[in-house]
């Protein structure tokens, strides 16, 4: 059987620099112009984006604003498939149901413990408590980053837990 050949030229140059490019083996220009060509090429396969349902999301800013360091990772919920959410305001516990259509989440009625809470994470609990009961909420999630955002422009976001957590 007969291979054919092809005569070098400029795609086989080609090819052999970015097979050196990919190996992370030096390669010199065949004309001998210019410094040898060195690198290696890293490809990272993008993050999955965390489904919503299932994660354990925690609040990392709140109307555009970062949650102030004495609440930082106090506010965290979850979205369970069954129609429900609970986790922690910033300071009380709450559980609500929970409707997801489409690009949209709509939270009902929240029933939460009763501990009073100042400070920076009572102030985390009241615009989450404003947020979740202000009607549908459009939801992205990027990444391990989930985004709500209310029809005022009110929004959180937030950052999936790991799976070990």
């Amino acid at each position: 059987m007969r291979i054919p050949r092809h005569p070098a030229g400029p795609v086989a140059a080609g090819l052999v620099l970015v097979l050196a490019a990919l190996t992370g083996c030096t390669a010199a220009p065949q004309d001998g112009s210019g410094p040898p060509v060195t690198g290696r090429i890293t490809a990272t396969a993008p993050e999955p984006d965390a489904p919503l349902t299932v994660t354990g999301w925690t609040v990392t800013a709140l109307a555009g604003a970062p949650v102030p360091a004495g609440a930082a990772g106090r506010a965290r919920f979850t979205l369970a498939p069954d129609g429900t959410a609970g986790g922690s305001l910033g300071c009380n516990r709450f559980s609500a149901p929970a409707a997801v259509e489409g690009a949209t989440v709509t939270f009902g009625p929240v029933t939460s413990t009763r501990m009073a809470c100042e400070g920076p994470a009572g102030e985390v609990e009241r615009t989450m408590t404003r947020l979740l009961g202000a009607g549908p909420l459009a939801w992205k999630v990027q990444g391990r980053t989930l985004t709500l955002t209310a029809a005022d422009g009110l929004g959180l976001t937030a950052e999936a837990d790991s799976a070990a957590e």
